[in-house]
């Protein structure tokens, strides 16, 4: 977009509001008012502009977008969703390494507008997994998991749920791996034997963890010195957080060794 659009939409918030209001179907000039929750002086010269832009066209009451128009709201609602991502908690965002997410999955980190971030732990349980963490995961009957750490707890935490009959699929760091195998052998075996669980080992660079089920998406990202944040999480409870968490295990899974049996 050149300066001159990037004005004419930006500094207005009435206009960007009418661009993705528009993205969904045409409107009435009343439909908008409501939306907008502004009278006719309010929004008529906003309409105007947008027409004489090419963004907007008018048909006797019904307003709708232009080919321009939709190209651009489209890039729009990406922008808008990733300002509201990193809006939200702006401090977090800064000191964590966003970089560590694959660029496929980063370029739709707007998926995450809706996210909330887990309580701190207090200092008596600093190390263990956060409660609500364990709580929604007991709850939960698709379980999908990505490990870059290792924590005692969580062999037998999963195999307990799987056991349970919840649909889980685990993925771990060839280093984090060599831990279970190493002091976990047999739990690690008797996970493997249910029908409604899965094991995969990656060799590339993952510094991050994250688990996405049936409720809930919990990220767990390094700080940006690389240092693992075991004190908070991002959280999504929304379709599109989960179906981006989801995405997120798949690109992983696809790029892993499953296994099947020690």
């Amino acid at each position: 977009m050149n300066s001159q659009l990037l004005e004419l939409i930006f500094l207005s918030e009435k206009r960007k509001n009418i661009l993705l209001f528009l993205l969904e179907e045409p409107k009435t000039t009343g439909e908008i008012k409501e939306y907008l929750d502004a009278n006719a002086v309010a929004v008529l010269p906003q309409l105007k502009k947008l027409r004489e832009d090419s963004l907007v066209f008018k048909e006797e009451d019904i307003y709708g977008l232009s080919p321009l128009g939709i190209a651009v709201a489209g890039r729009m609602q990406a922008m808008v969703s990733l300002l509201n991502v990193f809006g939200k908690n702006y401090e977090y965002w800064s000191k964590h390494s966003v970089e560590c997410i694959p660029l496929s999955l980063r370029n739709r980190i707007g998926d995450l507008e809706n996210c909330k971030f887990s309580e701190p732990p207090d200092w008596t349980h600093l190390f263990e997994p956060h409660r609500e963490f364990v709580e929604k995961l007991s709850i939960s009957r698709r379980i999908r998991g990505i490990a870059s750490i290792f924590h005692p707890l969580y062999p037998y935490l999963f195999l307990s749920f799987a056991a349970k009959g919840a649909d889980i699929s685990l993925l771990v760091t060839r280093t984090v791996y060599g831990r279970i195998i190493e002091e976990y052998q047999t739990e690690l075996r008797e996970f493997l034997k249910l029908p409604n669980s899965s094991f995969y080992v990656c060799d590339e660079k993952i510094d991050f963890s994250h688990v996405v089920t049936d409720r809930f998406l919990s990220l767990t990202l390094p700080f940006s010195d690389g240092t693992f944040d075991h004190k908070q999480d991002v959280l999504c409870f929304d379709p599109a957080g989960l179906q981006w968490g989801e995405d997120l295990f798949a690109y992983y899974r696809d790029r892993s060794e499953e296994i099947t049996g020690i």
